[in-house]
């Protein structure tokens, strides 16, 4: 359900407006790059397609050097959510160039792995 994978990504976003200044690190190092899907409002998916939009960017980025990795790119899931072909493709992608790839089925689960990736304690 689109909803619930929403409010987990909320979630771990009002999570890391309150941590990142006790990671050492800036607020926007943690971002999203919207990509409209089958539920955006009517015409906003072909603009932004023009825009560059690409299909199975990771929902969260961190461009951060951690562990010999380049950045962490997380993908947020419903419980019963499942990656697409593009999403699976994008990820194999991002590790190649050296990125931690997780997907995650709770904003519980996405934080621990930030706190994991930046070093942090729980």
């Amino acid at each position: 359900m689109k909803d619930e994978e929403h409010q987990h990504q909320v979630a771990v976003v009002e999570w890391w407006a309150y941590a990142h200044k006790g990671l050492g690190l800036p607020e926007f190092a943690l971002f999203a790059v919207p990509n409209a899907g089958a539920g955006a409002q009517r015409g906003q998916a072909g603009k932004m397609k023009a825009e560059g939009a690409r299909s199975g960017i990771p929902d969260l980025l961190l461009p951060v050097e951690r562990h010999g990795r380049k950045g962490l790119a997380i993908e947020m899931k419903s419980e019963t959510g499942r990656l697409s072909v593009s999403q699976i493709e994008v990820l194999e992608w991002f590790r190649t160039l050296g990125w931690q790839v997780e997907v995650c089925y709770s904003a519980d689960a996405a934080i621990a792995v930030l706190q994991q990736y930046l070093g942090a304690r729980a």
